[in-house]
């Protein structure tokens, strides 16, 4: 007994990747890639980064002075506790930054014992809270501890001339290392766009 069954053709998810996938993937590589360029440049020339970094870290301070000055004669009428705080926190940062534009030598040996100052006190903390509490990998714990107290000692014992490379060098590196993250992340998803194209 013959039946008129119509066959169902099978369908197939469309398992392809979307048009311009290369695009997803490469773009944010070739970015990456001009990133840690960047990062190796800045770190071959600190001196240059350092000054950068402290006129721009100074740049920021009068802005960031000059909109709390604005604030404070906005909230004037309302509030004359918020018009004080915020006027002397504006004079007081917009001259530190204009200090800091004017003096970039000065600024930059000023952070950088702000800098050495974190790394040891950072480093102390870590060192103690890993030895005394011993929780899980708290050797890796106290690995950075150590190194971030013989860095912050470093610092401090050749400062003022550790000014001269220390911002700078942070810089570069955390340019690279974003460049580096960047790539590393752009290749993830391609393999994964090669999961789907298979």
């Amino acid at each position: 007994m013959e039946t008129n069954v119509e066959r169902v053709p099978e369908t197939r998810p469309d398992r392809r990747p979307p048009r311009g996938a290369s695009a997803m993937w490469g773009a944010p590589f070739i970015l990456g890639l001009l990133t840690a360029i960047a990062g190796v440049v800045l770190l071959g020339a600190t001196f240059f980064t350092s000054m950068v970094t402290i006129i721009f870290v100074g740049t920021m301070l009068v802005i960031g002075g000059v909109l709390e000055l604005i604030a404070a004669f906005r909230s004037r009428d309302e509030s004359k506790g918020a018009f004080w705080s915020l006027m002397l926190g504006g004079v007081l940062t917009t001259v530190v930054g204009i200090l800091t534009v004017m003096y970039p030598a000065a600024g930059l040996a000023s952070l950088t014992l702000l800098i050495a100052g974190y790394f040891f006190a950072s480093g102390l903390f870590h060192t103690i809270t890993s030895v005394m509490d011993r929780y899980f990998q708290w050797g890796w714990d106290l690995a950075y501890g150590l190194i971030s107290l013989v860095l912050g000692f470093s610092v401090m014992a050749r400062w003022p001339a550790s000014s001269v490379w220390l911002v700078g060098t942070l810089v570069g590196l955390a340019v690279f290392f974003r460049g580096i993250s960047m790539m590393s992340g752009s290749l993830t998803l391609r393999r994964g766009l090669r999961r789907v194209e298979a």
